[in-house]
């Protein structure tokens, strides 16, 4: 790789740091992820399916490619990712790691693992400094490979994902999405197991109909609940209801607890998700500014089960977002990463993911990856209701922290 002749517009700060400093005025989950999010649901609502995008799986890929890059590039990931320097990108990444710490097989709160993983061709070294945030911040160490063995990296990678998504993910590879041009390769696996606060009952799912956006029914298991309080809020697009998953205990004194809850955005017309999804404002305010939710009893909620998975590029919605410099083919500003002396690039991004919500709670994982080639008497108010009979977007967050697991579109539970 050429070393650019252009001064570095960012500098890179490796000076000893407390890593479990938490900066509150860093966001954990990028407006650019949540814009990438929507791109990806708004071309699935396109085709008429349900679509789970991972923001914080994507925003861990962008930080290690923005711990590699230099001038231009660097720049350009700094404005999309929100962060003024290379301190601030480092921060929301210790603040991420944090957040989503692996947690004890006894604990009752959710199972979580969030991981990176890199893979880098025998023939070339990381440099120290991208090595040593790497390791420091990212928790992840570099593999040694030899990508003229594809098939043999690519079974691995497989393997890697699978024992880190707990079986979820198996087959995110498959051949030819590796060659013997690839010298380096970036990937996150995150899995999530969270168990419902209030559970569903078994014995109250019953056979029912669902409305899709083309005006058919079709039957479908639906899980039912009578008379509990949850979160609640109406607004002109949608009615919006929190579900928490079951609290777990801190890992030390240190740590702050950990509240994970799904939210439904369910429209109010039957066909109103594609409307819902154009208004909506993806950026990290969502919850602040738009939906804010209060406790109210529930007469009757009822939301299906559902499981299903998907795979789709990130490079093409990015690029229309304005990240377009990692993916030139002549970028020069990857020199921070490695000791190669010819330019490299970003060729190829996406994503898999993967969800199932049932009576218990939610599954979900995702594994991303880059490839680098070269209201007298009162009257009383009717009862509320909430029936997602009918497609809903959802989301998986991390309430403290406001970190952004998963945001779906369920247009079909099938």
């Amino acid at each position: 790789m050429e070393t650019s002749k252009k001064p570095k517009t960012a500098k890179h700060d490796d000076t000893q740091e407390d890593l479990k400093q938490v900066v509150k005025e860093e966001s954990v989950t990028s407006s650019f992820s949540l814009q990438v999010a929507k791109h990806v649901i708004q071309q699935h609502l396109s085709k008429e399916t349900s679509v789970i995008c991972s923001p914080v799986s994507i925003d861990a890929i962008l930080n290690i490619l923005a711990v590699g890059a230099e001038n231009s590039t660097l720049d350009q990931l700094l404005k999309l990712l929100g962060h003024a320097d290379f301190q601030g990108l480092k921060n929301a990444a210790c603040k991420l790691s944090a957040v989503l710490k692996s947690s004890n097989d006894d604990d009752n709160g959710p199972k979580i693992s969030f991981v990176n993983g890199l893979w880098l061709d025998h023939r070339f070294s990381l440099k120290p400094g991208f090595q040593k945030v790497l390791r420091d911040v990212h928790k992840a160490e570099a593999r040694a490979v030899d990508f003229n063995q594809a098939d043999q990296v690519v079974e691995e990678a497989n393997s890697w994902a699978s024992q880190e998504t707990k079986g979820m993910i198996e087959e995110f590879l498959s051949k030819g999405d590796i060659t013997s041009t690839t010298i380096l390769f970036l990937a996150n696996a995150l899995y999530f197991k969270g168990t419902w606060y209030r559970a569903f009952g078994k014995v109250d799912t019953e056979i029912g109909d669902f409305n899709l956006l083309s005006g058919d029914k079709i039957r479908v298991p639906l899980m039912y609940q009578y008379h509990k309080f949850f979160e609640y809020g109406t607004f002109d697009e949608c009615k919006v209801l929190k579900m928490p998953y079951k609290i777990g205990k801190s890992s030390d004194d240190e740590t702050p607890m950990k509240t994970f809850s799904m939210y439904v955005f369910l429209p109010h017309e039957n066909d109103g998700l594609p409307n819902l999804v154009e208004k909506i404002k993806f950026d990290a305010n969502l919850f602040k500014d738009k939906f804010k939710l209060n406790s109210v009893k529930i007469a009757k909620l009822v939301i299906p089960k559902f499981k299903f998975e998907c795979n789709f590029g990130l490079k093409e919605p990015m690029k229309q977002l304005g990240l377009t410099l990692p993916f030139d083919e002549f970028c020069k500003d990857f020199s921070g990463m490695t000791d190669i002396i010819y330019p490299i690039y970003v060729d190829d991004m996406s994503q898999m993911c993967i969800v199932e919500v049932n009576e218990e709670g939610t599954v979900a994982s995702a594994f991303t990856r880059g490839r680098m080639p070269t209201g007298g008497m009162m009257r009383m108010p009717p009862p509320i209701t909430f029936v997602a009979d009918h497609p809903f977007m959802f989301a998986i967050r991390e309430d403290v922290s406001e970190a952004l697991l998963f945001i779906g579109t369920c247009l079909s539970p099938k």
